[in-house]
């Protein structure tokens, strides 16, 4: 098949959207599709990234991973990924407090394109089943319309072991490290697990909070940075860490919970996105409420104890050949649709 992945973002980029579309180019081009992706790329990626689609004719499928023209709604092959819910997550914002978010006009923007996508035609597929509730809550979309096919994870290899790690940053051997994955911002909620971490570490002055991502590296008391990093160093945090976090507000699936799972990190995380289908509380890690006092009491139990790396990651329904396989099979049914 001829497939053109359309993406208005840097799939260069670390982030969970950009992880997607990545792994589904390369995993569809290994599998003997010709693949582009319809985008820009700050770097190499593996596979074509073309500014300009040409004649729509001229794919089989055609993949909206967000906003896509009008124009493409004509043709037959058309596929969307629903990667989160813009309405849904603005309402977060408005529950708890960040009346802001509603003076944002590109939030009102995105709320009238995904409402859109109820109405038009195409294959649609969702990341979780959250997210194909709140089109369905919000939007009024026909939920049966609608495929739930997961993000994936890719097995990381760590690029040093624990100890190597730990000695390079300084990291005592012993030291209770706490790990969260990506950038600081609001959405991600490491505000919130900041305050419950300042009364956690007066308890356990040995313990350090580390975060893998973020703009620049920064180190403080209890508390480092690492700033971008490939992505076998990602890993070897998860393999040097005792305790993962994702405090975020809102996620559609995220990416870095499943990182953390696959390399069998016990997991503290809000009722987010996927998080309930993946997170076993009591063996791979527990869902905590979005408050200041629970996160320090959650962080409490499992500093004063700290819970065996789970033995058991992931189901293969998350690896990338396996989520490859299942949205080529929606391919073939959009097309069969067609005929």
């Amino acid at each position: 098949m001829r497939v053109l992945l359309v993406a208005g973002v840097d799939v260069a980029l670390p982030g969970g959207l950009e992880t997607h579309l990545r792994e589904l180019a390369r995993g569809l081009a290994a599998r003997g599709h010709a693949v582009a992706v319809l985008g820009r790329a700050s770097a190499p990626v593996g596979v074509p990234v073309v500014g300009d689609a040409g004649d729509p004719r001229a794919w089989d499928v055609i993949h909206a991973h967000g906003p896509s023209p009008r124009a493409l709604d004509a043709h037959p092959g058309l596929v969307r990924t629903l990667h989160f819910c813009v309405a849904a997550k603005m309402a977060v914002y408005v529950r708890i407090g960040r009346l802001r978010t509603l003076l944002n006009l590109a939030n009102w923007a995105a709320v009238g394109e995904e409402r859109s996508w109820a109405k038009r035609p195409g294959r649609l597929l969702a990341v979780s089943e959250r997210v194909r509730r709140d089109f369905a809550r919000l939007h009024g979309l026909d939920p049966a319309r609608v495929e739930v096919v997961p993000n994936g994870v890719a097995p990381g290899v760590p690029a040093e072991d624990r100890a190597a790690l730990r000695a390079r940053h300084g990291v005592p051997a012993e030291a209770r490290v706490l790990l969260t994955i990506g950038r600081d911002d609001f959405v991600k909620g490491h505000g919130l697990l900041a305050h419950a971490w300042a009364r956690v570490r007066a308890r356990h002055p040995d313990a350090l909070w580390v975060t893998v991502g973020g703009r620049a590296p920064a180190r403080a008391p209890g508390r480092l940075v690492t700033g971008p990093v490939p992505h076998a160093e990602v890993a070897s945090w998860i393999a040097a860490a005792d305790l993962g976090a994702l405090p975020s507000y809102y996620e559609g699936c995220s990416v870095a919970l499943l990182e953390m799972l696959a390399g069998g990190l016990p997991t503290l995380a809000h009722d987010v996105g996927n998080a309930a289908e993946v997170i076993v509380p009591g063996g791979n890690g527990a869902l905590v409420p979005p408050d200041a006092r629970a996160w320090e009491a959650a962080l409490e139990r499992a500093l004063a104890a700290p819970p065996a790396r789970a033995a058991v990651g992931l189901a293969d329904d998350f690896t990338w050949p396996r989520i490859v396989e299942r949205v080529e099979a929606s391919y073939r049914a959009a097309l069969g649709a067609r005929d």
